[in-house]
Parts: structure tokens; C-alpha cells; sequence
């Protein structure tokens, strides 16, 4: 087995664990009550009713933010991971989502299903980004939109770590050092354990080889301050399924 394969096995291991459900739940907390999920879903262009997918919506809380903003929209979440799941449906209990376990390298969801496929900070766990996308396309209804929120791998890491710290302004000391060094770990070392950060032209380069050909759209966007994000707008406009 090749370093890579293996770094991406630990990857996969670990994002599936318990442990890494219980630190996704800590992190997606703080997420909700800075404002963040509130951002990215303001960047998509929700509809009234339809159908949407949260591609690694892990504890489920950028789907209750949704749920909150577009009480009559059909919401679905996808995440390799069990135990995210079972958190998900804690915080989701009662609010008619449709939770599923699964990669969104190959779906059981009909062709053509989905108005809007969204995914945050999901992407660098893929471990085939074309196979990815061409999924993607084959779910999302003619006329649909994909949006992935990622962060890019071309930053002043030291910079965003500092503009971390200043966002938690104000909460305790152990907050303020186990935020820090955790987004420190994953925007420097997440390689080295198989998660894998992009530049804005792979990315692009790579999503045009897919079914969605030219109609692929990036560019960089900031976030709670952050200039770290890219937004990744993916239309499917061929009737083809």
C-alpha cells in the first residue's frame, strides 16, 4: 500500500470515529454560534421549496440553520461517518430532515433529484474529486446548482490563525487554544494524515473534466474575516441525467 493510499485510510478512519464525531460536534457549535453557517447559507440561493443535499453535514447543524431560514424546503444530509449521524439526529429530532450514511462518491438518491447540492469544509476527505462531481451531476435536477465552500490551500496560514484568534475574542484561554491549533494542524499538517487542500486551479481544472464541463465557477470568498474560502459553483444545464 503507497504512503498516499495510506495517509487517505487514516484519513477516512479517523473522520468515521467517534472521537472525531464528539471534536465535529464541538467545532460545528462554535460554527453555528459565530454566524458561520448563517454566511454560507446566505451565499446560496435558496429557494422556497425543492430539494437540497449537505454533502458531510456531520452534526447536522448548517441543515437546522437552513431549516430555520426556509421552513418548507426538503432537506437531506450525507456523511461517511455513523456517529455524526446519530448527533445529527439529535439536533435534528423533529425537524423532517432526511439523514443518510454514505460517501458522495456513488449515492443510492434517484437522477435528477436534487435542486441545490451544497458541501463546507467537506471536500478535502475525497478521495476521488472527478468521481465526486460526476455524482453530483447525476443527482442534481437539470438546471441545478452545486456549491462547495472549501478552504484553499494557496493561504498565509500564520495570517488565518491570527484572524482566528481575534474572532474568539473573549472566550476562555483553552477555547481560544484548542480552536487555534486545531484549524493550525488541519490547514498545515491535514496532508500528512490524508486530508488534502486544494489550489483554486486544480480544483477547477479538474471539475471541468467532470460532466459539468465549462459551467464551473470559483472564486475566493471571506468568511467571519477569513480570506481562506473559495466558493465552488458547479450548474448542470443539460437535460442528460
Amino acid at each position: 500500500m503507497g504512503v498516499l493510499r495510506e495517509r487517505t485510510v487514516l484519513s477516512m478512519s479517523f473522520s468515521r470515529s467517534r472521537i472525531a464525531a464528539k471534536l465535529q460536534e464541538m467545532v460545528s457549535k462554535r460554527r453555528e454560534e459565530s454566524g458561520l453557517y448563517n454566511e454560507i447559507a446566505d451565499l446560496l440561493p435558496l429557494m422556497e421549496s425543492g430539494r437540497l443535499l449537505d454533502i458531510g453535514t456531520g452534526t447536522g447543524l448548517q441543515l437546522r440553520v437552513m431549516r430555520e431560514m426556509k421552513p418548507n424546503l426538503d432537506l437531506f444530509g450525507l456523511d461517511v461517518s455513523d456517529h455524526a449521524i446519530q448527533i445529527a439526529e439529535k439536533y435534528l429530532a423533529h425537524k423532517n430532515v432526511d439523514l443518510r450514511v454514505g460517501s458522495i462518491e456513488k449515492t443510492d438518491y434517484h437522477s435528477g433529484f436534487f435542486d441545490i447540492v451544497a458541501c463546507s469544509s467537506s471536500m478535502s476527505y475525497w478521495k476521488n474529486l472527478e468521481s465526486c462531481f460526476n455524482e453530483i451531476y447525476r443527482i442534481l435536477k437539470s438546471g441545478g446548482l452545486a456549491q462547495l465552500i472549501e478552504p484553499r490551500k494557496d493561504i498565509d496560514i500564520d495570517e488565518a490563525v491570527e484572524i482566528i484568534r481575534r474572532n474568539l475574542g473573549g472566550e476562555s484561554r483553552f477555547r481560544v487554544f484548542l480552536a487555534t491549533n486545531l484549524n493550525k494542524f488541519g490547514l498545515r499538517w491535514g496532508g500528512k494524515i490524508g486530508l488534502k487542500l486544494y489550489e483554486k486551479g486544480e480544483v477547477e481544472r479538474i471539475a471541468r473534466q467532470s460532466r459539468f464541463g465549462n459551467q464551473v465557477k470559483i472564486k475566493a470568498v471571506i468568511l467571519q474575516n477569513l480570506p481562506i474560502f473559495m466558493q465552488i459553483n458547479l450548474e448542470k444545464i443539460s437535460k442528460q441525467s
